[in-house]
């Protein structure tokens, strides 16, 4: 029997806060690795992070690579209820606790348009193979990537690429999907508005 959305996020953050710190290390170090041989990231000059909360896949070897490397380096700062935008860090000191106990960039720092954006590394309590994704509820990131025609890369742990992720026909999917263990291609076309597989 398949679970629902909140049956399956329950079950996947239930497993994923079971993790040690030295497990969460090594796939936060494996996944850099799985980007750094991902060309559409090393070509990509605007890239979106995130910055994890709640047993997430920490991108910050990730984020550390991109200010370094001298591209643009985006972060999410959720502005009210649903709504979040996508705002330009020069370091880590441009960074806040905001809302959800998560670091966000400060108010201060520059508003990125997401037309602009090349690619967009996007969290998920779970995704499929079909490129789906199961996120914390909110609406946050299927509000913002219909406004932007980016590269869509969903990042999770091993664990939490799942056979099936319930879905309905507002909820914006990944082309590419990027674990520890691999790069999976969905097979689903997110550049240019089209945002749907051939299954959906």
């Amino acid at each position: 029997m398949r679970m629902n959305k909140d049956q399956l996020r329950r079950a996947l953050r239930a497993q994923r806060r079971l993790l040690p710190p030295e497990a969460q290390e090594t796939a936060a170090r494996a996944v850099h690795a799985q980007l750094a041989a991902f060309e559409p990231y090393r070509q990509a000059r605007c890239i979106m992070a995130y910055m994890a909360v709640r047993g997430e896949l920490s991108l910050e070897y990730v984020i550390r690579d991109i200010l370094l490397s001298g591209r643009t380096l985006i972060l999410p700062r959720c502005e009210a209820p649903g709504i979040m935008t996508a705002r330009r860090i020069a370091d880590e000191g441009d960074l806040i606790c905001g809302t959800y106990g998560l670091m966000e960039p400060d108010t201060r720092c520059e508003i990125v348009d997401p037309k602009e954006i090349c690619l967009i590394l996007v969290p998920g309590v779970a995704f499929d193979h079909a490129g789906h994704r199961l996120g914390q509820g909110g609406g946050y990131y299927d509000r913002f990537l219909k406004e932007s025609a980016a590269l869509r890369v969903g990042i999770c742990h091993d664990g939490a690429l799942v056979d099936h992720v319930p879905h309905e026909a507002h909820d914006e999917m990944m082309a590419y999907i990027i674990t520890p263990g691999g790069i999976i291609r969905t097979g689903c076309d997110t550049t240019g508005g089209n945002r749907h597989g051939s299954g959906s």
